[in-house]
Parts: C-alpha cells; structure tokens; sequence
C-alpha cells in the first residue's frame, strides 16, 4: 500500500500498468470520495487536496505510472509514516486542534514506522480505517 497522501499543487493521474488493486480516494472533509477496484489498463485521476491512496492485491504484484499537472517542484504530503505531515505538525496546538493529548497525539503519529510504503490491511476498509486511526 502506498501512504495516503495529498497533493496540495496538482491533480494526479495514474495508470494500472500490470495487476489489481484499489484506489481509495477520500473528500477533504474526510468522508469517503472512492473506493475502486482497479486493473491493467484502468486511469484514473485524484484533484488535487484529496487524500488518495493506492493498495495491491493480495493475489499479485501492483504496479502503476502516475503523473501529475503541474510544471513546478511537486511534493506529495504524506499523512501517515515516518515522514508525514502529522510528524512535521506535533505539537500542543495540533494535539488542541484535535481535541486530544499530546500523548495521544504522539501516538497516532508514531504508529507507523515506514515511509512510503505500508502493510496492506487484509479487508476492504475505508482509507481512515488503513491510515492507522482504528
């Protein structure tokens, strides 16, 4: 499973080149946007500000080419991993913002180890649920 991630400058495409997987895409607001099987041959395309990610199959590998609109420095945001941008957002303000500790906070943040690349969840969940939050 790639990280779910934003991309806050550009609309991304993507291309299923080999396998099967999942796109999950969710609205800003948090409420689930997509949830689409996916296969050789399939695009599809994220606006940009929406959280996305993609999760292989268990059946095989998952590959696909993704590209995105804008000619400036690109960056995904990653909202969960080692570098995510709830790690770079830790803090008494962001812990408020949530209504939490900042224990709590520093948990959620620390619950995942990876950068990019997670352990796919064996269910079919909503993105919230393989985002660590459950």
């Amino acid at each position: 499973m790639i990280a779910p991630n934003v991309n806050p400058t550009a609309i991304e495409y993507g291309v299923v080149l080999k396998g099967t997987g999942r796109i999950q895409i969710v609205y800003p607001n948090g409420t689930l946007a997509m949830n689409a099987r996916v296969r050789e041959g399939d695009v599809s395309w994220v606006p940009r500000y929406f959280p996305f990610c993609q999760i292989a199959s268990t059946n095989g590998p998952f590959q696909f080419f993704g590209f995105t609109t804008s000619t400036r420095r690109n960056h995904q945001q990653f909202l969960v991993g080692k570098n995510s941008l709830m790690q770079s957002l830790r803090g008494p303000e962001f812990a408020a913002a949530f209504g939490i500790g900042e224990k709590r906070l520093k948990r959620i943040a620390n619950s995942r180890h990876e950068q990019v690349i997670l352990p796919s969840s064996r269910s079919d969940s909503p993105l919230r649920m393989n985002m660590g939050f459950n």
